[in-house]
């Protein structure tokens, strides 16, 4: 027995330890790209007015920088006569004035809006096998099925929504499972939380907005650069008017951006902001800097620099910044007797390593078309390192705060280069450096922004995000909800599967924030350096705004226990009259059944009184004039041995005197006379 399982140990570990390996290496790519974070963005790609907003896990409205992506968890406002454009590639969402959206979730498998007020006016390109494209309102959910033109409206006070579907078709969805489905040229406006309708009609003609977001889509369908480029490269529409195409020998198609500067380069106009998921993620202060700063690679060709898309996928990864960092977190760079941080920009086949946690499924698809061998963590052969005028350098405490490189930039000697550390990068900054961060893009306030605490909307399980109809669209390829991000939908949905509450809102204060007047830039594209007292003065106005958001939250709160107490107050009375109305039912039943009782009884007595009053039957003769049957002969009497009868006293005395007392049930009771029971009854009748 020894040898025989000696000699099946020898035969199946082998193959059970593959089976482990491969479990375990299964499990570890999971995890991975668990980790890994979203591979689309949104941004502004067009403004009209004040535009502000709030980020991800920040209370305060700041004004929107130039070039700042969007992502899950960021929320705009838009002032009075205000419209900002929204793209995220696949999809551009046009915003009117006064409105508040919110994003839910954005990454590579959904896009999911929340629009509290206002209106917007979503054009959804194309919509890949179960993606999901969703606006969320106070009191539906809209989720676009076909790729289309769609405008949501909601009213100020968040009770009433309008869809209209220029085309494409959508279905909506209220809270008990409820689903109305829309196609092209229908408009329909419902109430409640329940899809009650309020009107049904065709699509009317649009007005002054739905004009405006009419041009900007036909601007977009016009793009040249949508000629070279996939459209899902967000921000490729701001290249048509700040730059010209080429073909080059060397690289293919490329674009030369207009600059005026001697001195300029990538990466070196803009400023550094951690934002999650990434961390450290460039803003670009050129109008066109989006799109050349998170795709494609940087080349110089001639005296000129020249960006080089290549070959992207049709939806191409997002980067927060394409460049090779070197010095930071005492990475042996040294800029004015201080740590620095220094980087330059990839070249064209120049692969980018993140920083951040990542899986290998996601450096392949961000590095699309790249020999990740060829440059597999190694910087030593990339072509712009060696070029002082490609290569840029702040004092690390610059680079955490956020401040403008164009003024604190410092050029390196290459042999400081070679003795750095390379993908070293420093430490993310805390919350008082964030906010410094904003110090010097302050809001400009028409109308006080909504608060920033959102009401919660629903994570909702539909079978009614989740689709009685929706099939749950969190159910998916969703790698991008780890790396220190916490659970990003908490801030727009705090309980997790309930409705936001409609209690009443108080009138917001009108607020009026004047930002300071920015001082001209000695630079392209500058950012604005606010003058320090100006600065705390404005923040102190802020913090003004705050508290009264906080007061308006406190009485949000009142208003929403008040409005439970109501609740509870009527839930019990109700209870109470409950037993009453009870007994006020059963009532008629009751009256009823015992006015059968009487009747029954009514009957049983006139019987009883008929049976009493009736003659005597003759003996062997019949009643009621029927035939008299004749009387058989009696039968001559049996002698009775005495002792025999005597035994049948004994035994049974209280026979004789019942049967004395009463008849048979047949026959009746004799009556005084003596008469004779019939032959059922067997009793006799005792006389006078």
């Amino acid at each position: 027995m020894s040898t025989h399982f000696t000699s099946l140990v020898r035969r199946h570990v082998p193959w059970l330890a593959a089976l482990f390996l491969w479990s375990a290496s299964a499990v570890l790519a999971q995890a991975q790209q668990e980790a890994d974070p979203p591979g689309r963005v949104a941004s502004l790609s067009y403004r009209q007015g004040g535009v502000v907003f709030a980020p991800e896990g920040e209370e305060e409205w700041v004004d929107l920088p130039v070039n700042r992506p969007l992502t899950q968890g960021d929320r705009l406002w838009s002032d009075k006569a205000a419209r900002a454009e929204l793209h995220l590639g696949s999809a551009t969402v046009h915003v009117d004035g006064e409105s508040h959206l919110g994003l839910s979730t954005l990454d590579d498998n959904a896009a999911q809006f929340i629009l509290m007020q206002g209106s917007v006016n979503a054009r959804v390109r194309e919509l890949a096998a179960g993606e999901n494209f969703e606006i969320d309102t106070p009191n539906l959910a809209f989720r676009a099925q076909q790729p289309g033109d769609f405008r949501i409206d909601v009213d100020a006070g968040g009770r009433e929504t309008r869809v209209t579907v220029h085309s494409g078709t959508a279905v909506v969805f209220g809270e008990g499972g409820q689903s109305v489905n829309l196609g092209a040229g229908q408009q329909a406006t419902f109430a409640g939380r329940f899809l009650a309708p309020v009107q049904q009609q065709a699509a009317v003609q649009q007005d002054a907005f739905g004009q405006w977001a009419a041009e900007r889509k036909r601007a977009e369908d016009l793009s040249v650069a949508a000629r070279h480029v996939p459209r899902g490269v967000v921000g490729y529409q701001q290249l048509d008017q700040h730059g010209t195409w080429s073909q080059d020998a060397t690289y293919g198609e490329v674009w030369y951006p207009q600059v005026t500067v001697q001195d300029w380069a990538p990466y070196r106009y803009g400023r550094w902001e951690h934002i999650q998921p990434w961390g450290w993620t460039w803003i670009d202060d050129a109008p066109w800097g989006f799109a050349p700063f998170h795709y494609g690679r940087w080349a110089q060709i001639g005296p000129r620099w020249a960006w080089v898309p290549g070959r992207l996928a049709p939806r191409p990864v997002y980067s927060p910044a394409l460049v090779a960092f070197f010095g930071g977190a005492g990475g042996g760079l040294t800029i004015s007797s201080g740590p620095g941080v220094g980087w330059y920009p990839l070249g064209p086949g120049e692969a980018w390593w993140p920083s951040y946690r990542h899986s290998s499924r996601y450096i392949t698809y961000a590095n699309a078309h790249i020999d990740l061998h060829r440059y597999h963590r190694n910087f030593h052969g990339h072509m712009h390192r060696q070029r002082h005028h490609a290569v840029t350098a702040v004092r690390e405490d610059d680079f955490r705060h956020g401040r403008p490189v164009r003024s604190h930039w410092r050029p390196v000697n290459p042999s400081a280069i070679g003795q750095a550390h390379f993908g070293a990068m420093p430490v993310r900054p805390d919350r008082r450096e964030r906010g410094e961060r904003y110090a010097h893009t302050m809001p400009r306030l028409n109308t006080a922004p909504p608060p920033a605490a959102v009401p919660a909307m629903p994570s909702r399980q539909w079978g009614f995000r989740d689709g009685g109809g929706r099939g749950q669209a969190r159910q998916r390829d969703d790698r991008h909800d780890g790396n220190d991000r916490g659970d990003r939908n908490d801030r727009f949905d705090g309980r997790r599967g309930g409705w936001p509450q409609q209690a009443q809102q108080p009138q917001q204060p009108q607020v009026q924030l004047r930002a300071a007047q920015p001082v001209s830039p000695q630079q392209p594209w500058a950012g604005r350096d606010g003058d320090r007292d100006r600065d705390n003065a404005l923040r102190e106005q802020h913090r003004a705004l705050r508290e009264q958001q906080r007061l308006q939250g406190d009485a949000e709160r009142a208003a929403r226990d008040q409005m439970r107490q109501q609740l509870m107050q009527r839930q019990q009375q109700e209870q109470a009259g409950r037993p009453w109305q009870e007994r006020q039912q059963r009532e008629p039943v009751r009256e009823q059944r015992e006015g059968w009782q009487r009747q029954r009884g009514d009957e049983r007595s006139v019987r009883a009184v008929e049976a009493r009053a009736a003659p005597p039957m003759p003996q062997g003769g019949a009643v009621f004039g029927a035939p008299q049957m004749r009387a058989a002969p009696p039968q001559p009497a049996m002698p009775i041995h005495s002792g025999r009868a005597d035994r049948v006293e004994r035994h049974h005395p209280q026979r004789a005197d019942h049967d004395r007392g009463r008849g048979g049930d047949g026959g009746g009771r004799g009556d005084r006379g003596g008469h004779r029971g019939d032959d059922d009854g067997r009793g006799r009748g005792r006389g006078g």
